[in-house]
């Protein structure tokens, strides 16, 4: 039996506000409506479920989440710089980690968090 991850699903109350933000940090195109949407990043589909709707079979708890969603980006500080530029409020600001990572957090409207970061560079 073969498993290959496919899609992260998040659930709101408004698909096409982060819809929106999504394209614009990932400056990708969606398809989609406001019920359902879906943005390919890479390999990775990140789906916008509308909440309350009855016509998926989606099951799910309010409340908070304990899941972070990571991207590797080409250079941690440019990214950092680019979302500001763009009025996305960061959540930490870059910091290099003992094992030689350099990340980032910001949160999207929802609040979930999303971390960019780096690996070292060979040298």
């Amino acid at each position: 039996m073969t498993h290959q991850f496919t899609d992260t699903c998040y659930v709101t109350n408004d698909v096409l506000r982060l819809r929106s933000f999504y394209e614009t940090v990932f400056r990708g195109q969606s398809e989609g409506d406001e019920w359902h949407s879906t943005l390919k990043i890479g390999g990775l589909h990140m789906v916008l479920l509308l909440e309350n709707n009855s016509d998926f079979y989606y099951e799910y708890e309010d409340g908070a989440s304990n899941t972070i969603l990571s991207f590797n980006v080409d250079d941690t500080d440019t990214e950092y710089q680019r979302l500001l530029s763009l009025g996305v409020a960061p959540h930490t600001k870059p910091k290099t980690h003992p094992w030689g990572t350099r990340s980032f957090q910001f949160k999207d409207p929802d609040g979930n968090i999303i971390n960019f970061r780096s690996r070292p560079k060979e040298g």
